[in-house]
């Protein structure tokens, strides 16, 4: 396993008190099926961590989003790989856009995150964004 982590930027994608997420598929070899994710993905060489937070909720949700700021940096070693997660603010370019049938995602508040089974690594934001929702 590398020294050096893999880039991963990450869309928390907020309407309102409610986020953008959808649960990994079950698809064998694949690591974590059945956790919830918020959307993003690894960075193409060359790719800024903007640029490719943009690029995976297209390719992943059909949506165009804005990019407010970095929120956190969090270094995490799983069994599978050690990544760098940059977990961006964000919002939808057109405020009433949905998510495009199929692929998963769906708005969930805030507050209920922390009742959903995310990857190790997201349990700090998690609990952020549901302190958040809870004291808005």
């Amino acid at each position: 396993m590398s020294d050096e982590p893999v880039p991963v930027a990450i869309a928390l994608i907020r309407r309102d008190s409610r986020y953008l997420i959808r649960q990994r598929p079950p698809i064998p070899g694949s690591p974590m099926p059945g956790y919830w994710e918020f959307p993003g993905g690894k960075c193409h060489n060359g790719e800024t961590l903007e640029a490719c937070v943009q690029r995976e909720v297209l390719e992943e949700a059909g949506i165009t989003i804005d990019v407010l700021r970095l929120r956190q940096v969090i270094r995490h070693r799983y069994p599978h790989g050690y990544v760098e997660l940059h977990f961006y603010d964000c919002v939808t370019s057109d405020p009433t856009a949905e998510p495009e049938c199929g692929t998963g995602f769906r708005w969930v508040d805030g507050a209920d995150l922390p009742n959903l089974t995310f990857p190790g690594a997201n349990d700090t934001i998690v609990k952020e964004l549901s302190n958040e929702a809870s004291n808005a």
